[in-house]
């Protein structure tokens, strides 16, 4: 069943419909995120920077279908080009990426804060006026735990750019995960004070 969406913007009294760039479509958030858009009758075109695709995308309708534009990348290493990337006329760029720490520091922070980073300059440099990140809860830069301080690092670059809108979402660890498990958030599922989405 399809969620229905009630973003929207008014242009001279007319409901518009939007374009969005996504990047992160293939975890635990982004593909939650490109159901709700592609069954959105509010959203035209969603386009998606992944290293692969998901099974789950060729169920849809070949209406949706028009709509998803996948974009394959074998190394996300290409986002540091942010001239390669035209997406003229969106409206928003979600990134909802999200590494692992256990894949050692280096790793980590090329996920969680250079490709966010180059994707939050990617919708700078195509005039995107929105620019909506999924970061984590704690987020902090000045904190000793590795993926708090990334997280942290990276909301503050972000911030530092010059798109108009910047909407930052730090939700809380997810216990229930369909595509894959998180070390830290099963460690976090003992921790009282930290918020949870089952």
């Amino acid at each position: 069943m399809c969620i229905r969406d009630r973003y929207q913007r008014r242009v001279h009294g007319e409901s518009k419909q939007l374009s969005a760039l996504i990047i992160g479509a293939t975890g635990a958030s982004g593909r939650e995120l490109v159901d709700f858009l592609v069954c959105s009758d509010k959203w035209k075109e969603i386009s998606v920077i992944v290293r692969r695709k998901l099974d789950k995308w060729d169920q849809y309708t070949e209406e949706q279908k028009q709509k998803l534009k996948i974009i394959l990348e074998s190394n996300l290493d290409t986002l540091e080009d942010t001239s390669r990337w035209k997406f003229q006329n969106y409206d928003v760029a979600f990134c909802c990426l999200g590494g692992r720490t256990r894949e050692g520091e280096q790793m980590f922070r090329k996920t969680d804060y250079s490709y966010v980073v180059w994707s939050a300059l990617i919708g700078q440099s195509n005039n995107i006026p929105h620019f909506s990140l999924v970061t984590g809860v704690g987020a902090k830069a000045s904190s000793c735990f590795l993926y708090m301080r990334v997280k942290g690092e990276t909301e503050e670059a972000v911030k530092a750019t010059q798109i108009p809108r910047i909407s930052i979402f730090r939700p809380g660890a997810l216990l229930n995960r369909d595509n894959d498990d998180r070390f830290g958030e099963k460690i976090l599922k003992y921790v009282p004070f930290v918020a949870k989405i089952e």
